[in-house]
């Protein structure tokens, strides 16, 4: 009888399928995160040079509080944000996968002292 089953039937499908279909859109999002990080750097490497000010903190100071720098900022946090959130797709759908592997064997387990 599988009426006491932890693990639906439906998530085990979701979570395979998705683990089939989304390695290319993991990686995209793994890559775009990387290429906002680099994109920031280099925004925040050309206003440094730019600055107007005379010392190192200030200029730094500067750049970090450049309208152009706060825009990079904000891209690379939606890029970290749709990379972890694949990243936790996966996890989910590797853990639902393993919890049903574990239920079935404690129900063989379990049919084997009947």
């Amino acid at each position: 009888m599988q009426t006491n089953r932890l693990i639906k039937d439906e998530w085990i499908e979701e979570a395979l399928n998705y683990l089939a279909t989304s390695s290319e859109i993991s990686a995209a999002a793994r890559a775009e995160k990387v290429r906002a990080e680099f994109n920031r750097k280099q925004i925040k490497a050309k206003l440094v040079l730019r600055s107007p000010e005379s010392s190192v903190a200030m200029r730094d100071a500067w750049a970090e509080a450049h309208q152009d720098y706060a825009i990079a900022c904000e891209e690379e946090v939606k890029a970290i944000e749709n990379d972890e959130f694949h990243r936790c797709q996966r996890n989910k759908s590797d853990a639902i996968i393993e919890a049903y592997r574990t239920e079935q064997a404690s129900l063989r387990a379990g049919a084997s002292f009947k």
